[in-house]
């Protein structure tokens, strides 16, 4: 698979947590002109740890990456108006849908959306304390 040119993320502060074998993290981030809450998510690709799939929830271009370690795939632009509520609503909904178009394989327990349920809830609480409305 083609390799991107994007830096590894920066986990520093970083909310964590995990649904079977992917790792959900939260971090606050400015890139160039703009800001927001990024949602990341690890998990197995090929046999390692890869990222998979990056949420910028940014405040003036928010959009998201598929495969974003591995495929060569444009970005897709969030149109919602409020991009976080809209990530955390469709990891909640259609995180094995993002996987499969991310060409990763899906190992998510039976019980994903209890588990990625709560796993939001703790991004939900960290965004209340940056003062973000979701």
């Amino acid at each position: 698979m083609a390799t991107r040119g994007f830096s590894a993320p920066d986990l520093t502060n970083a909310v964590e947590d995990f649904v079977g074998p992917y790792k959900l993290a939260l971090v606050y981030r400015h890139v160039n002109v703009d800001e927001g809450p990024t949602v990341h998510v690890f998990g197995p690709v090929e046999g390692k740890e890869q990222e998979i799939l990056r949420f910028d929830c940014f405040k003036k271009g928010p959009h998201y990456h598929l495969g974003i370690a591995y495929l060569n795939e444009p970005v897709h632009s969030i149109d919602a108006s409020d991009p976080f509520a809209w990530v955390l609503a469709e990891l909640g909904q259609n995180f094995p849908d993002y996987l499969a178009r991310s060409l990763a394989a899906c190992e998510l327990p039976s019980d994903w959306q209890a588990v990625t349920g709560m796993a939001i809830e703790a991004f939900r609480a960290q965004a209340a304390e940056w003062n973000l409305s979701n």
